[in-house]
């Protein structure tokens, strides 16, 4: 998913090995989030003791993360400076994104997760914001993927059909359904155990073109 960055070909000057230690260590991160929330006592002491463990042993054999392939590696943009993909979403560095995973393009983009208790509401259930942020990056993805440069969400309509729930798996499917000029429209839909729990529609407007062949959101 690096085609998501606005940049060119060229890597970042940073080790592969290091990429992978930066999203191991976000992976980390996220498991030690919910071990904060769920557990007290000695059993906290143990999840946070066993994390930093995890780290340390990361940090000290040079081998241990050796056949991790980074997913969002910085790369260089147009002007040579360096850009990681920090989307709260998507980003395998970002240590606030959800373990989403990739499934597939074509008609429809489609990612599968399973929530951790960090992204609660109301008790084993989605925080209902969290449910439009995930729609939200969702379809923004399958727009991009449909098109050749960026869009900005100009709109973006939230239907509750029931609760998201937390510890299963989810499916997140967004499709584009129109485009005009600018102007692109994209729906789609959380769904767990064959039911949508939510759907949204959206429209998506792609900045102006600069003289110099960029986007400007002008």
């Amino acid at each position: 998913m690096s085609d998501l960055l606005d940049v060119d070909s060229r890597p970042a000057p940073e080790s592969s090995e290091d990429s992978a230690l930066a999203e191991y260590v976000a992976e980390v991160c996220r498991r030690l989030s919910a071990g904060l929330l769920r557990e007290t006592g000695d059993d906290l002491r143990s999840v946070v003791a066993a994390e930093v463990r995890s780290v340390q042993w990361a940090l000290e054999d040079p081998a241990a993360l050796r056949d991790r392939v980074p997913v969002h590696p910085p790369r260089l943009d147009h002007r040579g400076r360096v850009r990681m993909f920090t989307n709260p979403v998507l980003s395998q560095r970002n240590p606030l994104a959800p373990p989403l995973t990739h499934v597939s393009d074509g008609d429809e983009c489609e990612f599968r997760v399973t929530l951790p208790l960090q992204y609660q509401g109301p008790r084993n259930m989605l925080h209902g914001g969290y449910v439009g942020v995930l729609l939200d990056d969702v379809l923004w993805y399958a727009v991009r993927h449909a098109s050749t440069g960026i869009s900005f969400t100009r709109e973006l309509t939230v239907t509750y059909e029931r609760p998201v729930p937390l510890f299963e798996e989810l499916r997140i499917v967004g499709r584009v359904v129109e485009a005009e000029g600018r102007k692109t429209f994209a729906e789609g839909e959380i769904v767990a155990g064959g039911q949508v729990c939510a759907r949204a529609t959206g429209l998506w407007i792609a900045p102006k073109p600069r003289r110099d062949g960029h986007g400007s959101a002008g």
